[in-house]
């Protein structure tokens, strides 16, 4: 299997290249194909990305390409960082408006290259932001089964890290998912939340604990309110507080807005995301069927939504194998019908 990372000369694709070395995943007589934009900076740094990656693993490299040109690409899977990022903006557009408009066209351009040239066996990781979107638009021309969406995937680990904090136990042990948008109408299911070793009355009173009396039905306004005492530290520069903010907060909150400050403090989250990432490939490369969650383009298959949205499914070394219906609370359901309509009126301008 070859792999090729698009926008490998940002900081996600970069580190996304080097895991995939280090975890020796790749045989040395297959590829991974670094791709740039051969008009930015990538145009050099990806030749000395190169040869740093040949220094540092020469043991363990696989055949490694640069290339500015998707026709020049060969691979099986293709995992995509490409596009601009967040800012915090000034005008009275959303930050994720701006985003869709400055990533639309790129992401047009690739799905159309790369479905001229496709087999139809390729799987595509997209990590882009809006996540949403990505995938919306590349499911339009390669079979949607074959486009799957990291939003999701890393928020559910996210999801689980938090609660696992609060119980004192590692992550593995926490069964949860975290799915609608990525972003500002992702819904924690806390229906679906079961911890090994924690039964019954026990569980119950765990999770009551634990959060704070926040009901689904009150988790948007709330994640609003905090988001907008964050926005306030950060804009101040003051991380350590924003942080420290958060930490009084329920797992699902800090699930959600914790990313959000690793990204304006100037780290990004850049480890975070490659990480999970590698997760998601290894876990397709492995080639056993694994339930997760992610983003995927429906057509009336769960819960009659159709469009791109965060959903729980079945994945192998084909792609989405079958949508898994998750038996959710009432109020779980209406917050992902509301959050789908708000998804496919913003994707609709760009699609």
């Amino acid at each position: 299997m070859n792999i090729a990372i698009i926008g490998a000369g940002g900081g996600v694709g970069r580190e996304i290249a080097r895991q995939i070395i280090t975890a020796q995943i790749l045989e040395k007589h297959q590829t991974l194909y670094l791709c740039g934009n051969p008009y930015g900076d990538s145009a050099k740094t990806l030749h000395g990305f190169k040869a740093d990656l040949l220094d540092g693993y020469a043991e363990i490299n696989p055949n490694i390409e640069v290339v500015f040109d998707p026709e020049q690409i060969e691979a099986d899977l293709i995992v995509f960082t490409a596009g601009s990022t967040l800012k915090f903006s000034q005008s009275g557009k959303s930050q994720r408006e701006r985003l869709s408009e400055q990533n639309a066209p790129l992401f047009h351009d690739y799905a159309k290259s790369f479905a001229l040239k496709e087999k139809g066996h390729e799987l595509y990781i997209m990590v882009s932001n809006p996540n949403e979107l990505a995938v919306a638009i590349f499911s339009k021309t390669i079979h949607r089964s074959r486009v799957i969406g990291m939003g999701a995937f890393l928020d559910t680990l996210r999801f689980r890290k938090e609660i696992a904090a609060d119980l004192n136990i590692r992550r593995q042990r926490i069964h949860a998912f975290m799915i609608g948008e990525h972003g500002p109408n992702m819904i924690p299911l806390w229906s679906s939340v079961h911890i090994f070793g924690l039964e019954g009355q026990l569980l119950k009173d765990a999770l009551v604990k634990i959060r704070q009396n926040l009901s689904i039905r009150e988790f948007p306004s709330k994640l609003k309110d905090v988001q907008r005492e964050v926005q306030i530290l950060i804009q101040k520069c003051q991380i350590e507080e924003a942080y420290a903010l958060l930490q009084s907060s329920p797992p699902d909150i800090r699930a959600t807005l914790k990313p959000f400050i690793t990204h304006f403090s100037g780290s990004r989250t850049l480890i975070g995301t490659a990480r999970a990432t590698m997760d998601l490939i290894q876990t397709i490369m492995m080639g056993s069927d694994a339930l997760v969650a992610g983003q995927i383009t429906l057509d009336g298959n769960f819960h009659g939504i159709s469009g791109t949205i965060g959903v729980p499914f079945v994945i192998g070394n084909r792609g989405v194998d079958r949508i898994i219906d998750l038996s959710m609370a009432e109020n779980e359901k209406a917050l992902l019908r509301s959050s789908a309509k708000k998804i496919q009126q913003k994707l609709l301008p760009y699609l």
